[in-house]
């Protein structure tokens, strides 16, 4: 034996046998552990409560109105790794298909969705219960309401929406016929102009004021202006006139594109306008007869804020004075106003009893026909005339364009001039200054019907620029209808009464 021991080759045998028995000894303790890892079989039950996920609903005819549970108990397992930091609660799932419902009650099985290496051990409940209602739908138009008050001396217009066409609204039959409105709102606070909001919420209200909240209104949004509007007043538009046309040439027509103009502006700046008469024709750029259309600004009264259009068009017709068209109107009871009465003493009209004449002009039917009386002034002047009854020769302010037409027309009147009584009583709401004269040239007093009738409009008799030019033109003003000659010419008279 102790020879063996001593032989090297069997040492080298006995070591190789150790060694080999080691290697089988080490490896035989990892055989269980490795089929673990790649087929391990281990499992484990979870509980779960996963919520109902509800699909295939036609949403065009149906809606759904319920649900008999809305989560669901679930035993579960499969792999540790699966059930644990792999899959989060959004992995489980279950599931109800609503692609075959009715009107009404349903009863249906419950799918649940699990993630792969997961089964089910058992699921409570397994079916459920779902209420579906048919859907209806109906046409409503849309109710804007502006909420809030514009800027002081504006109003609000009706609102403009687009699309302008009713709006669909979709909900359960049975709620259809609650919706007693479709309304959106819009803020209108402190506004000075046009509001326009290019989506405002639409929303469905029932009788009561309150909203259904699961109503589908198509489109759910509209766009809206709510007009702001300024006081304003609309007047007729009349023409002045500058300059003078060469001799032989009288306008035959003015027609303007707009009769009448809107003002705007704070109420008290609009309560005295009765008409527009800034627009100025100047008659120096025609040197030819002939028909041509010229442009004028407007620029909005003092006070006011502005003035609509802001420009006009204007066509002119200039004629040869001999080649013009003639014809003759008549303006019927044109007032008097009388002025230049003394201090101290006060006139009444006499004659005539209305308190007007009726005057008759001659020239182009198409200027005549867009005058009136109030484009007409006859003025009688009472200065130096004493106490007594004195017959007065009036003047006449006419349009440029027209003449007196002297063989209808008498521009005459009785006045009787008095003293003034000295009331000293006042009415109420009477100024007691009022009606005095303090300065060398008094205002002049409208008389009608036989009695001192003074109107405020008219104490202060219109300027006319025409007057400027007439001592000059002579004659030939008055061949081209631009004339004043008859009450140019007359001269106060007095042929009766005097300072007794």
């Amino acid at each position: 034996m102790d020879k063996w021991f001593n032989n090297n080759t069997f040492a080298k045998i006995l070591a190789l046998a150790v060694s080999l028995l080691l290697w089988f000894m080490i490896h035989l303790d990892e055989v269980p552990t490795t089929p673990t890892i790649s087929t391990g079989i281990s499992s484990k039950i979870v509980e779960r409560t996963v919520p109902v996920q509800p699909y295939g609903l036609d949403s065009n005819a149906y809606v759904l109105t319920s649900l008999s549970t809305d989560e669901v108990r679930l035993e579960i397992k499969g792999q540790r790794s699966m059930l644990t930091s792999i899959f989060t609660n959004d992995d489980y799932k279950v599931l109800v298909d609503l692609s075959q419902v009715k009107d009404g009650s349903n009863t249906l099985p419950l799918v649940p969705d699990l993630p792969s290496g997961v089964e089910v051990v058992s699921m409570e409940p397994s079916m459920v219960t779902v209420n579906v209602e048919k859907l209806g739908t109906k046409a409503f138009n849309v109710n804007i309401v502006p909420e809030g008050a514009p800027s002081a001396g504006y109003s609000v217009g009706a609102p403009v929406v687009e699309p302008s066409s009713p709006v669909k609204v979709v909900l359960p039959e049975g709620q259809l016929e609650a919706v007693a409105k479709v309304q959106g709102s819009v803020s209108v606070k402190d506004a000075k102009e046009d509001v326009v909001q290019k989506k405002v919420k639409l929303q469905a209200y029932d009788a009561e004021g309150k909203v259904i909240d699961n109503a589908i209104i198509t489109p759910q949004t509209v766009e809206v202006r709510v007009p702001v509007n300024q006081p304003y007043t609309k007047v007729p538009l009349r023409i002045k006139y500058s300059g003078q046309l060469p001799d032989g040439l009288v306008l035959s027509k003015v027609e303007p594109n707009v009769k009448e103009v809107s003002i705007y502006g704070s109420e008290q700046a609009l309560a005295g306008i009765q008409s527009y008469d800034q627009a100025t024709l100047d008659l120096t750029q025609f040197t030819q007869s002939g028909t041509s259309t010229v442009n004028v600004d407007l620029t909005p009264p003092s006070g006011s804020e502005k003035i609509e259009p802001s420009s006009i068009q204007i066509q002119v017709t200039v004629s040869p004075y001999d080649e013009a068209e003639s014809t003759t109107k008549v303006f019927p009871n044109v007032p008097i106003k009388l002025s230049g009465v003394e201090n101290g003493l006060e006139g009444v009209l006499v004659s005539p009893k209305s308190g007007g004449l009726n005057i008759t002009l001659t020239g182009s039917p198409s200027m005549l026909e867009g005058l009136s009386g109030d484009d007409i002034q006859l003025t009688g002047d009472l200065s130096g005339l004493g106490i007594g009854t004195h017959e007065i020769k009036l003047e006449a302010d006419l349009p440029r364009f027209a003449k007196l037409d002297a063989a209808a027309n008498d521009l005459s009147a009785t006045v009787k001039i008095s003293e003034k009584a000295q009331d000293t009583t006042t009415s109420p709401g009477q100024n007691p200054n009022e009606g005095s004269q303090t300065g060398p040239d008094p205002t002049p007093a409208e008389v009608e019907n036989g009695q001192n009738n003074t109107d405020p409009a008219d104490e202060e008799p219109e300027s006319n620029t025409e007057h400027e030019d007439q001592s000059q033109q002579g004659n030939a003003a008055a061949n081209r209808g631009n004339v004043n000659n008859n009450a140019n010419n007359s001269s106060t008279e007095s042929k009766s009464g005097s300072n007794p």
